[in-house]
């Protein structure tokens, strides 16, 4: 099947596991085993597993390419599991008290502790990419939380990985999926692929437990974020 006939049958919206075992072609129980080992980008919607068209084009066009890294990213992608979320963050990249807003001010806020210490040096162009792809679909994932990003991680400055962390206590209408409202946000920043697939790996497992989410939202300091990503991750390496 070529490329314009694969967006005819599938479109650009939301695939189930039998379309897009078809599309990868391969087996539905492969899917299973790559959701289970957490390889493969997607949500759980009514108990049934969902996979996003455009979100699997981006995870299937990292496998096949690779690009260049500082050393934070080489060491993220020759040794996943070696570096904790923790190391991503940096204090005044964590925004206690985001406002909310429409889709642009918040991506706005998100944005603001890249252009100000000069990571991004175009911030016209950074905004206009997040919102790009926001457009595509939202970056709400449910729960309350978003993972906002460019599409093409290779189009960024040379950089990162950074994750930037923003949490809106009052909640703002973030076009999550299960439409409520978005509290928790981690804005993921890399020039490369496979790292940012890769994070965005370690952030989904993480924040797919509840309890977590409540404790980031309800963290007073910045090093308590940090703190308790660490220590979830740490638990996660215990248990498997």
């Amino acid at each position: 099947m070529d490329k314009n006939s694969q967006s005819r049958t599938y479109g650009d919206g939301i695939m189930t596991l039998g379309e897009v075992a078809s599309y990868l072609r391969v087996s539905e129980k492969t899917v299973l085993r790559m959701i289970r080992d957490d390889r493969i980008p997607c949500a759980k919607v009514a108990g049934q597993w969902r996979f996003i068209r455009t979100v699997i084009d981006d995870w299937l066009f990292s496998k096949m390419r690779v690009m260049p890294q500082n050393d934070l990213g080489k060491m993220v992608e020759r040794d996943y599991d070696s570096v904790p979320l923790s190391r991503l963050i940096r204090p005044d990249f964590i925004l206690l008290d985001l406002k909310p807003g429409t889709k642009q001010a918040v991506i706005e806020q998100l944005a603001q502790p890249f252009i100000a210490h000069q990571i991004v040096s175009n911030k016209n162009d950074f905004i206009k990419r997040l919102l790009g792809r926001e457009k595509m679909v939202s970056t709400a994932v449910g729960r309350g939380v978003a993972i906002p990003h460019v599409r093409s991680p290779g189009d960024n400055r040379p950089g990162g990985p950074l994750l930037c962390i923003g949490i809106c206590r009052d909640g703002t209408d973030f076009e999550a999926l299960d439409g409520k409202a978005t509290r928790l946000f981690f804005l993921v920043y890399t020039d490369s692929e496979v790292v940012h697939l890769r994070v965005m790996a370690k952030l989904t497992a993480i924040l797919r437990e509840d309890d977590v989410v409540k404790n980031i939202i309800s963290s007073k300091s910045a090093d308590e974020i940090v703190a308790l990503l660490l220590q979830e991750e740490q638990r996660k390496l215990l248990l498997a």
